[in-house]
């Protein structure tokens, strides 16, 4: 689909300076784009990208505006989110299967109940007294063990598995390789040796919950593990049992979180941290990258640990100075007493 300058801000409800007929028809990054194509920036650093692009229009906040040259402009406060709904006026986003078919290889059990619109692919398994809303999408070789109850408007990718009474609300989205409702970690030791502790609990999603490939999220062992609506998950994460992740929380690619912790609401986690378990994390936290929480965050605010990354000979040389840190800790509040 192809719009012109006017029309596309009239779609996105933006101010617009430029020839009202310029014909937009893609979407690029200012290094790929071409003429009658759309980018965006955010912030002074990409101007001269931008300005050197072959781009037609630019999305931008207002005070880059004057900063551009030579490109027709939509003025927006949030600008990526405006180049989203640009993509989506456009026609550019990737569409669902649009085929409403069961493949014959699909082995679906007579007990299951399929809505309206459903489409599942090919070696899918539905077992016993699953429940399928309508115009949800089950990819090929994905298996869908008994009484799990999928909503409406749901895109389950290729080779998912969702284990036995996992719920899942209306639009949500699972990626390849995902598996859902696996058995949690519980052990206990009785005499020098490990044994398995059922695993009672399953997972519930809410709506609007996106997991990305090869995510794994526990059942829980008694109770439930809870991610609640509109939380985004990126690929290779584990989710341990009972964990419970507040709405519209977002994390990151190999964030591993322990059993039993509560991450609260509007939180971002970003890759690589690790969250001990049986902690609770507060509302609109923001954890840094490879950072380790071992303790309760109470108050909102951003968190970081680790070491940044340095030059391999300092690192070395900074290692070694903490071996000195205790001894100069002692040394200095004997310089403090008074008398010393």
């Amino acid at each position: 689909m192809s719009l012109n300058l006017q029309q596309l801000a009239k779609t996105l409800e933006l101010e617009f300076r430029g020839d009202a007929g310029l014909i937009i028809n893609g979407v690029a990054s200012s290094r790929s784009a071409r003429a009658g194509d759309l980018c965006f920036i955010q912030s002074k650093k990409y101007i001269n990208g931008v300005n050197a692009s072959k781009c037609s229009a630019v999305i931008l906040p207002p005070g880059l505006a004057n900063a551009v040259e030579g490109k027709a402009l939509l003025i927006s406060e949030n600008p990526q989110f405006s180049f989203v709904n640009a993509i989506r006026a456009l026609g550019l986003e990737p569409q669902p299967r649009s085929d409403v078919a069961i493949h014959p290889s699909a082995q679906i059990s007579t007990s299951a109940k399929i809505g309206k619109g459903v489409s599942i692919g090919a070696m899918a398994v539905i077992e016993d007294d699953v429940q399928i809303g309508e115009d949800t999408s089950i990819g090929a070789g994905t298996v869908v063990e008994r009484t799990v109850v999928i909503g409406s408007q749901c895109i389950v990718h290729s080779r998912v598995m969702l284990g036995r009474s996992v719920s899942l609300g209306d639009h949500c989205i699972i990626h390849s390789g995902a598996v859902i409702g696996g058995d949690g970690y519980g052990l206990v030791d009785h005499e020098q040796q490990w044994h398995k502790i059922p695993q009672l609990g399953s997972v519930v999603i809410e709506d609007d919950v996106e997991i990305g490939a090869n995510t794994t999220v526990d059942r829980g062992a008694l109770d439930d593990t809870i991610i609640e609506q509109g939380c985004k998950l990126d690929n290779l994460i584990q989710i341990g049992h009972n964990v419970q992740i507040g709405a519209h929380t977002v994390i990151a690619a190999c964030v591993g979180i322990a059993g039993s912790t509560k991450i609260g609401r509007r939180c971002v986690i970003a890759g690589g941290a690790g969250i001990n378990g049986h902690i609770s994390i507060a509302d609109n936290v923001t954890i840094t990258g490879a950072s380790v929480v071992t303790n309760n965050i109470k108050q909102a605010g951003v968190y970081s640990s680790g070491t940044p990354l340095l030059q391999n000979s300092v690192w070395h040389r900074v290692c070694a100075r903490y071996k000195s840190l205790d001894k100069l800790a002692r040394t200095v509040a004997r310089l403090d007493k008074p008398g010393k």
